[in-house]
């Protein structure tokens, strides 16, 4: 009995120690694909990746690191399946809702991204809401529900007041509304947080033409002129320049 006590516990821990040498293998492939990612090296990322889950495929992390690899060189139907799965092995894993309903909304599915962007939000231990509240004005937007659009993107600019997407697209849906002083007070806000913003210098430019600000405009336009001089947005700088002389 003593024998077959013994034996027992000695298959245990050779089991447990082969799944933490699972664990460890999967976790070197897993860390080297997030620096191929970040570098934007896709190809690489993919194969790391796909070592890891080859390794130990239990691991929703692993499953949501190659889904944002696959959604990075296009490959939605492969993205969305390991977002999936990501789910299913994490019910409450809230990053890989809301990069689910970053899919869904480049593919248009408006409902969808918004259905996946709340599901996120169900998890009150999201570090991150903003982004969640972010995809949900971004469908919004592109169903020109413009004022629900205007709410989310002020709930996700609270939330985060250095999130520069919220204020630009702010901006754009408060122009969509007529709201002129508003989004220049956005755009604004964007040029303070990050100054190399070259479209937010563009966008106010223009509606300080429309307000009749001519010298505001021209300082903008040179702002313009002078971060992105061979751009599509300098050489219309430069031209409104010449018409508000």
């Amino acid at each position: 009995m003593a024998l077959l006590l013994c034996f027992v516990l000695l298959l245990v821990t050779a089991c447990g120690a082969g799944l933490e040498e699972k664990k460890s293998e999967s976790e070197t492939h897993y860390k080297l694909g997030v620096v191929y990612l970040n570098d934007r090296n896709f190809i690489m990322a993919l194969e790391e990746f796909t070592q890891a889950i080859e390794v130990y495929p239990e691991e929703p992390s692993y499953h949501n690191a190659i889904g944002l690899a696959y959604f990075a060189r296009d490959m939605n139907a492969k993205a969305k399946r390991h977002m999936e799965q990501a789910i299913a092995l994490q019910p409450d894993f809230s990053e890989a809702y809301v990069n689910l309903a970053a899919i869904h909304l480049v593919e248009r599915n408006w409902e969808a991204a918004i259905d996946a962007s709340n599901m996120a939000l169900g998890n009150i231990f999201y570090k991150t809401p903003e982004l969640a509240h972010f995809n949900i004005a971004q469908a919004h937007y592109n169903m020109g529900k413009y004022e629900r659009a205007a709410e989310g993107f002020v709930t996700a600019a609270k939330l985060n007041p250095r999130y520069v997407p919220a204020f630009y697209n702010l901006g754009l849906t408060y122009e969509k509304l007529k709201r002129t002083k508003e989004a220049v007070k956005a755009y604004r806000r964007v040029i303070s947080i990050s100054p190399g913003y070259v479209e937010a210098y563009f966008k106010l430019g223009m509606l300080l033409v429309k307000s009749g600000e001519k010298r505001s405009a021209t300082e903008v336009f040179n702002s313009v002129i002078k971060l992105a001089p061979g751009s599509a947005e300098a050489k219309s700088a430069s031209e409104y320049i010449e018409l508000l002389k």
